[in-house]
């Protein structure tokens, strides 16, 4: 069965991409709505990196895209399909969220008091990890109501687990959780440890002991530094070795992921240490980490950066260490922290489209790479003035309305392909990248799309996408925007069935061998998933 995909727009919020665009989706919005039935739902990322939450307009009961005046064409592009499996699996872990560890504290996490149990649901069944800076410089766990010894602590108690549990019931989020390490204290810890055991249950996974240790000697502002020069792997080593002594005695079993650094020399230090039930070497990576540079490719906060080979190739030079490590020990390899910049500020490169396509890219990148849990880090701070990087944010200080942004609807797109495994794919462009996997015993094939062509000045790439013989293309779901590294706008719009046709600009339509070939135009700067089911499968 060949699908021969023609013509159809629309644009789900006000565009000034060209005049052109308005008015050819105008005309065939009109067209539309006289044949199909429309449901009100929206399709905007819901945020995010403006001050409301932009209106909700009509969603088509098909899929559709923006391509403006379609007269603006990348070179086309090539792309192969094939069955066979690459090993590398997607687990629904590999997509998950990272938080503050004092966000324990925040009565938001309570499903009944926030929207954010909704957003982490739509990222299927999610890794969830407390932890970053502020675990070991202002976190102060007590199960006795004891004060906190410093003015800028955040107490967190027992009864902060429980509303935890009842966002991973909620949710069927699986839980890492930080224990304090910056003020030496390995009762308090294990103490921590036990609580979380009985309350959570099988939906902890592992906790971790202090995060990033490497980093305890650096004098910074607000991360003020914890240990002497004289603090090293070995000194690491040490305590962690009585910390996991007194976790093991309070909380029998408990696995320990570690060391949340990503320098190989600590990840063996945590590796070589004597703790029992270790769970995880647990690595952390961020691309975009010069921050004073301005270079275009490079690894400074400039938009670019973000899609360009360099952060791909550095991204597996970096996994690779921690794999080459967890390997050595035959130990799984979790990403506990990542993000597109570890630089502070608002810089604008985490309000761009490119933002979204590097969130998707690099979760299955990373899968594909044999990474078993992953997680963005983020905040639920306001959506103005917050951490711009962040997955989620609230449209007001303290507001219970939790909003995704861009990297979330990317994450959304990453989750379908869970319970996946991948397959072989080509693109004859570095600019589309594609990813592959089979779901439920092959009878389902998902294809991620990730299209880095500027759309502040192409419309479309054409696209020649082979699959194998036998799948017929049914539904589709894509983030896009305006324009690729400006500040902009997204729309996301859910996966949606897939019409007859889809805007093509070649006549081409003929299938190659034995595989089908589908022809379409792809919307730039764009992540797209189309999800094909074999033909004759039972459709649930």
């Amino acid at each position: 069965m060949i699908r021969n995909f023609v013509v159809q727009t629309r644009s789900c919020q006000v565009s000034d991409r060209t005049a052109a665009r308005s008015l050819r989706t105008r005309a065939l919005w009109a067209a539309a709505v006289s044949v199909m039935l429309l449901l009100v739902t929206g399709c905007t990322d819901r945020s995010a990196d403006s001050a409301g939450t932009p209106t909700p307009e009509p969603t088509p009961t098909v899929f559709t895209q923006d391509l403006g005046a379609h007269t603006e064409l990348a070179e086309p592009v090539s792309v192969t399909v094939e069955a066979e499996e690459t090993g590398a699996d997607v687990v629904p872990q590999n997509v998950g969220l990272s938080l503050e560890s004092t966000d324990l504290a925040d009565p938001r996490l309570d499903p009944s008091a926030s929207t954010f149990a909704q957003r982490l649901a739509e990222l299927g069944s999610p890794a969830l990890r407390f932890g970053g800076n502020r675990l070991d410089r202002n976190l102060f766990w007590t199960s006795s109501g004891e004060p906190a010894p410093r003015g800028d602590s955040v107490v967190v108690g027992p009864g902060d687990l429980e509303r935890l549990k009842k966002l991973t019931d909620a949710t069927g989020a699986s839980v890492t959780l930080g224990l304090p390490l910056g003020d030496f204290d390995p009762e308090r810890a294990a103490d921590m440890a036990a609580h979380a055991q009985r309350i959570l249950g099988d939906d902890l996974v592992a906790v971790a002991v202090g995060n990033e240790p490497n980093g305890y000697t650096v004098d910074g502002d607000p991360n003020r530094r914890l240990r002497d020069d004289a603090w090293d792997p070995q000194a690491y080593t040490e305590e962690l070795e009585e910390y996991a002594a007194a976790i093991d005695e309070a909380a029998p079993g408990l696995p320990i992921a570690g060391p949340d650094a990503y320098d190989a020399t600590w990840m063996r230090a945590f590796a070589d240490a004597d703790v029992p039930n270790r769970a995880a070497i647990s690595q952390h990576w961020y691309p975009l980490y010069d921050c004073e540079s301005h270079a275009t490719p490079g690894r400074g906060p400039r938009a670019q950066n973000l899609v360009e080979p360099l952060v791909r190739d550095s991204a597996e030079e970096m996994i690779g260490i921690g794999s080459d490590a967890a390997r050595e020990y035959g130990l799984p390899l979790w990403l506990e922290e990542t993000g597109p910049t570890s630089c502070p500020g608002t810089n604008d490169t985490s309000r761009t489209q490119a933002k979204s396509l590097w969130t998707v890219d690099f979760t299955l990148q990373a899968a594909q790479l044999g990474v078993e849990r992953l997680a963005m880090h983020s905040m639920l701070g306001p959506c103005e003035g917050g951490a711009p990087m962040s997955v989620v944010c609230a449209q007001g200080e303290d507001s219970p309305e939790i909003v995704g942004r861009g990297n979330h609807a990317a994450l959304r797109l990453a989750a379908m392909s869970t319970e996946g495994a991948f397959v072989h794919t080509e693109s004859s462009s570095d600019g589309l990248r594609v990813y592959a996997v089979t779901q439920d015993d092959a009878d389902r094939l998902v294809v991620t799309l990730v299209n880095s062509a500027d759309a502040a000045s192409i419309d479309a790439t054409p696209l020649e996408l082979q699959v194998p013989d036998g799948y017929s293309a049914v539904t589709a779901a894509q983030v896009s925007a305006e324009t690729l590294t400006d500040v902009s706008e997204r729309r996301f719009q859910p996966e949606t069935p897939l019409p007859d046709k889809l805007p093509h600009s070649s006549a081409r339509t003929a299938p190659t061998g034995e595989d089908e070939e589908i022809s379409f135009d792809l919307d730039a700067s764009s992540a797209t998933v189309l999800v094909f089911e074999r033909d004759g499968a039972e459709r649930e």
